[in-house]
């Protein structure tokens, strides 16, 4: 038994049309067909509601032509489309509405199976392709492949795997949960960090390296090796010598950048000048 059959269904006007396809596919074992209906209307419903990986459509059809049903389905719902007709002439105009294959009726065994092969192919194709995205993904992004493919079925933007929230324990044994884009630094105190808000700060035992890694470093970027800052409080710079320099987060608050992050910060204020 083969596994992950494709599914299809076919769409003609002709109901000895519709009988011979369907018998001739039935002898393909890597396809399996699902439905089939003889107008256009009735081939966008079934696409809708049975989500068949490739559909046979009839070219001439009363109603909407082969063409017009293609051209009303949305990406979302538009399966792999093989043509099938009586009239070659209409096969450029099916192939810039990129269809998997142009069959000329009647089609044989030996030419619907080399069709089926080629469908084959593009969804092999298409499933390596997106492997390479999600990897691709999981490796810029630090979100988990099985998170990712969640996502890739919704219409929501790409998840964070950064958290939004911190929560912190505090000496008496109470949890505050501090909003990430509260922090306008974060620096090392020993063992500790310490987390500072516009008017408070927080003392937390934790490693910087830990710390850091439940951070955006898109947002939150080092400009000393025990010092994190949020890179939208930074209200400007003061340049001193030796390739130091100063950032300014407020009228009170300035924190030296070392050598070592120095061409960093200086590019990401660049980046910022108007």
């Amino acid at each position: 038994m083969i596994s992950n059959k494709l599914t299809a269904i076919v769409v003609d006007d002709e109901p000895l049309a519709i009988e011979g396809l369907i018998l001739r596919l039935d002898k393909i074992p890597e396809i399996n067909v699902i439905g089939h209906t003889s107008n256009g209307d009735d081939a966008i419903k079934m696409c809708q509601e049975l989500c068949p990986d490739v559909i046979f459509l009839d070219l001439k059809m009363p109603g909407l032509n082969g063409i017009e049903v293609v051209q009303s389905m949305q990406n979302d719902i538009l399966p792999m489309v093989v043509f099938v007709s009586a009239h070659g002439e209409y096969a450029l105009d099916a192939f810039e509405l990129n269809a998997i294959d142009y069959v000329l009726k009647p089609a044989n065994l030996g030419r619907l199976k080399k069709t089926v092969e080629r469908i084959l192919m593009r969804r092999d194709s298409s499933s390596t392709d997106k492997e390479k995205l999600l990897h691709a993904l999981e490796k810029s992004s630090g979100i988990s492949i099985s998170e990712l493919e969640e996502w890739l079925e919704t219409d929501k933007p790409l998840p964070s795997a950064y958290q939004n929230e911190l929560v912190i324990k505090t000496g008496d044994n109470q949890r505050i949960f501090l909003s990430v884009d509260k922090i306008r630094w974060i620096d090392a105190a020993g063992d500790y960090m310490c987390i500072h808000e516009n008017k408070e700060t927080h003392v937390v035992r934790i490693t910087m390296k830990k710390l850091e890694g439940k951070l955006d470093p898109q947002i939150f970027t080092r400009i000393h090796k025990s010092t994190l800052v949020n890179v939208n409080y930074i209200k400007g710079m003061i340049n001193q010598r030796n390739s130091e320099c100063l950032i300014q987060l407020n009228e009170d608050v300035n924190l030296k950048v070392s050598r070592n992050y120095s061409a960093k910060i200086h590019a990401l204020v660049k980046s910022k000048l108007l």
